[in-house]
């Protein structure tokens, strides 16, 4: 069971750096998006892998979100986007290069199947 979960997130995050390695750079990953203090304070987890993605918005304004994630978290309330989690498959590309130990920054351009679930 063990050796099966692990060969699943080894394929999970080959998936991922292929997604972001294709045509011009951009792809798509299934991830967690959430809000954080510090910069930038709104970073994706990329699900089945030890990846996270910060992702790059001029001033740290959330106007640089695409629209159907900035009313999917404003349908919620205002405190909804500190106190819960966005989950879908996000249209990304890529700012600076993919380093390991280093968070990678993103631009997003899309996200598609959202849902939201609070924070543990």
């Amino acid at each position: 069971m063990f050796m099966r979960a692990l060969m699943l997130a080894a394929i999970c995050l080959l998936a991922s750096r292929a997604a972001l390695a294709g045509e011009g750079g951009c792809g798509t990953v299934h991830g967690r998006m959430t809000l954080w203090n510090g910069t930038p304070s709104v970073r994706i987890w990329v699900v089945g892998a030890r990846r996270v993605l910060g992702v790059v918005q001029q001033d740290e304004r959330f106007d640089d979100l695409p629209a159907n994630i900035r009313r999917l978290w404003a349908a919620h309330g205002n405190d909804a986007m500190w106190s819960s989690d966005l989950f879908g498959d996000f249209a990304l590309c890529p700012v600076t290069r993919s380093e390991p130990g280093r968070m990678q920054l993103v631009r997003v351009v899309g996200a598609t199947s959202l849902h939201v679930r609070p924070r543990p």
